[in-house]
């Protein structure tokens, strides 16, 4: 499968966890991505962890830059019908891999899969002393599950401990007896359910062989392949008709037809009550219907399940990319369509997601999926007609299996036995009319009476198809500050960009952020130890790494930091340091050529802390550290900052550049205006380090004379002293 959906912010998984390779181990870990195994991004965080994951944390209310790019276009791009369908789903934090309890949990164990062992962490590197990660307990004889590796990518069973009911739901819910090692999104509950309920009878299958008859099996999946504990009906059609199956809310829908939001709108799952038929028993020969009538008629019962909340889902145009690209797209308007006049840049399709107040305390994943579909058959008509849920098309377009010695395993193969079908369907006998198009798979037409048939290269497998990306885990927590908050985090990974494709170099996101004074930006760095190893010529630093800093530059097309004494972007020289070198500590020093010819052992040195090879792969450690207020009084013209991370910034390789435009807020108060970062906040300590630094810089106003009064404060505050300020003295050579 070549064609692809990536997610790139927050990083894509595809499936992918602690493998050190170009491709992933197993495309079937989580979740079905239909994407190139060599896409996503793997596994972020501290490696020495124990049995739980090192998260980003986000704050309820700010700003999170979803970024991906698919490659069969979207938007206004008249060659395709699209749906990019954006949505979270959570676990309780306090909960998650502690409790038993699965009440008002959406998905209660969620993880990505964790190390577990007992024994002290491993050498990460055999070749580069002082890298380290913990091994995984990989636990033998765990009943209906393949014993885990040790890069964490086997599939979680989906009957594991099938004669204790008790293990069976510690091993799922809380990742007792082994499970934390297994990464799982849906709960075993709601594959078990998927596995029990009808499929639903009324979809356009084309002439596929649908080879079950429960929710597992879809025209896009007819032998009801297993991927994590996915439900495959769930994965292909939206909305979904049935919330036991489905847990994910909508966040939005962006679509190439503002005309089908309503139909999307109203019958999200966020706001629609989808029942579904709840059965005595959960044998699998006895399958529960989706409607409430067929439900009722088996003397079972019907719940009128409520809807799953989060208000309806934004819908708007999808940003327009073009065909067979899987790079940037035009920046449209979203409720028009039309390109925005004067852009600052190309610009990767992206949402701007609000994170929900109701999320504090979850531990979440976010879900994108991409689906293109064709108008030779009608596949959009639901949206339009109101159609009944779930339903593309009637089935009644549906073409019979036609077996032949080539395809009798259900091959995709170009097949010409059509024409012998006793139907008078020509759409079923390959007949090109100006009435019918064949619905047959890789169909041969006849477009010139008594000339060669022409081979139509449409596979009824795939048309209409919906490709997947999924995040690691990331946690929310209620915001400390009131005020509108800005996520900026990092992209990328290890290699040049051959070797990095079908993911993206590194990058800020944004890399172009335009904020207003008074705003907050809430700055986080996540970095891996689990890329294919890349040596200097195509990657800085120890050669499995991802590691990311910020330094501020005099202009964007610059590539050396500004001298200390003139950064403005950080208040002050220590908190400028500290996003500089992310507190590294037993530094040694080096230069370029200090072991001789051969570069790699300096740029794999542990104490390499100019390659930022001793920096955590979370920065900061404590979230609330990266949570600064913009305040830099500029008058009535914007501002603009430059800055670059040092270690992968490599010119004519790749940019790691960003902008940051503040523009004036008049509504601020001289005591709110500092500068443009003031440091750490919490509380009340963001009013008083601004009056203070507002103070020294304007020792005449007001705040200048409550200044002294404060100045102990700002100095413990802001890392500084009182003083006298830092001398302005010209770069040393340390050579």
């Amino acid at each position: 499968v070549s064609a692809d959906c990536y997610m790139h912010s927050p990083p894509g998984n595809n499936d992918r966890n602690r493998e050190r390779n170009d491709n992933r181990n197993n495309g079937n870990r989580l979740f079905d991505s239909q994407n190139n195994g060599k896409g996503g991004y793997a596994w972020r965080g501290n490696a020495n962890f124990k049995g739980q994951p090192d998260p980003l944390i986000y704050y309820t209310g700010s700003i999170l830059r979803i970024e991906w790019t698919n490659q069969h276009a979207c938007g206004a791009n008249p060659n395709i019908v699209c749906d990019v369908v954006l949505q979270y789903g959570c676990d309780n934090k306090a909960a998650n891999l502690v409790s038993l309890s699965k009440a008002g949990r959406q998905f209660p164990g969620l993880r990505d899969g964790y190390p577990n062992s007992n024994e002290p962490p491993e050498a990460a590197d055999q070749n580069n002393p002082g890298y380290t990660r913990r091994r995984w307990e990989a636990r033998a004889n765990i009943p209906g599950q393949q014993q885990q590796n040790q890069d964490g990518t086997n599939t979680i069973g989906d009957n594991v401990y099938p004669a204790d009911a008790t293990r069976q739901e510690r091993f799922y819910t809380r990742g007792d007896y082994g499970g934390v090692e297994f990464g799982m999104h849906e709960h075993y509950d709601n594959y078990l359910a998927c596995k029990t309920t009808e499929r639903n009878r009324g979809l356009y299958t084309a002439d596929q062989k649908l080879n079950r008859n429960d929710a597992r099996a879809t025209r896009q999946n007819p032998n009801g392949a297993r991927r994590g504990l996915e439900c495959p009906e769930e994965r292909d059609y939206y909305p979904y008709w049935n919330n036991k199956i489905n847990k994910w809310k909508d966040i939005a829908v962006l679509t190439n037809d503002l005309d089908r939001c309503e139909y999307f709108q109203e019958n999200s799952p966020n706001v629609k009550a989808y029942g579904y038929c709840e059965r005595p028993d959960q044998s699998t020969s006895r399958r529960a219907p989706i409607t409430r009538e067929d439900c009722l008629a088996g003397n079972w019962t019907w719940v009128a399940s409520a809807p799953l909340g989060g208000g309806k889902p934004d819908c708007k145009l999808s940003m327009m990319s073009r065909d067979n690209h899987l790079g940037n797209a035009v920046v449209t308007d979203p409720d028009t369509g039309l390109p925005k006049a004067d852009p600052v840049q190309p610009e990767t399709a992206h949402y701007l997601w609000e994170i929900p107040e109701e999320l504090r305390d979850q531990r979440c994943v976010v879900r994108i999926r991409y689906n293109m579909s064709t108008l030779d058959y009608p596949s959009d008509r639901y949206s339009y007609d109101g159609g009944r849920s779930g339903v593309g098309i009637d089935s009644a377009k549906n073409c019979p299996l036609v077996k032949t010695a080539i395809n009798d395993n259900d091959q995709n193969v170009d097949d010409l036995a059509y024409d012998e079908i006793n139907t008078a369907d020509l759409q079923c006998k390959q007949r090109l009319t100006e009435s019918t198009i064949p619905l047959t798979n890789r169909p041969y037409v006849r477009v010139w009476p008594d000339q060669p048939k022409l081979s139509i290269a449409l596979n009824t497998h795939q048309s209409s198809r919906t490709f997947q990306d999924r995040s690691y885990v990331f946690d929310i927590q209620k915001a400390p500050v009131s005020g509108k908050i800005w996520n900026l985090n990092t992209r990328g990974r290890r290699g040049n960009i051959v070797q990095a494709y079908p993911a993206v170099e590194y990058d800020f996101v944004p890399s172009h952020l335009e904020v207003t004074q008074g705003d907050y930006i809430h700055m986080q760095f996540h970095g891996s130890d689990f890329n294919a190893a890349k040596n200097a010529n195509n990657g800085e630093g120890w050669q499995y790494s991802d590691r990311h800093n910020c330094v501020e530059a005099r202009i964007a097309t610059q590539n050396f930091p500004l001298p200390r004494t003139q950064m403005k972007l950080f208040p002050n020289a220590n908190t400028a340091k500290r996003w500089a070198l992310l507190d590294q500590e037993g530094c040694g020093d080096y230069y370029f050529g200090k072991l001789g010819a051969n570069n790699n052992k300096v740029q794999n040195a542990f104490d390499n802390c100019g390659k930022l090879n001793a920096a955590p792969a979370r920065f900061p450690p404590n979230a609330q550290d990266g949570l600064m207020k913009v305040g830099d009084q500029v008058g009535e013209e914007a501002k603009t900052y430059y800055y670059i991370s040092t270690r992968n910034n490599n010119f004519s390789n790749r940019s790691h550049k960003g902008q940051l435009v503040v523009n004036p807020n008049d509504s601020l108060t001289a005591g709110e205006v500092a500068g443009i970062v003031v440091g750490t906040m919490a509380g009340a300590g963001l009013v008083v380090a601004g009056v203070c630094f507002w103070g020294k810089k304007n020792p005449h106003s007001k705040p200048g004379g409550w200044y002294k009064t404060c100045a102990g404060k700002c100095a413990k505050m802001r890392g500084g002293t009182t003083s006298a300020p830092a001398p302005d003295t010209p770069y040393t050579n340390y050579a």
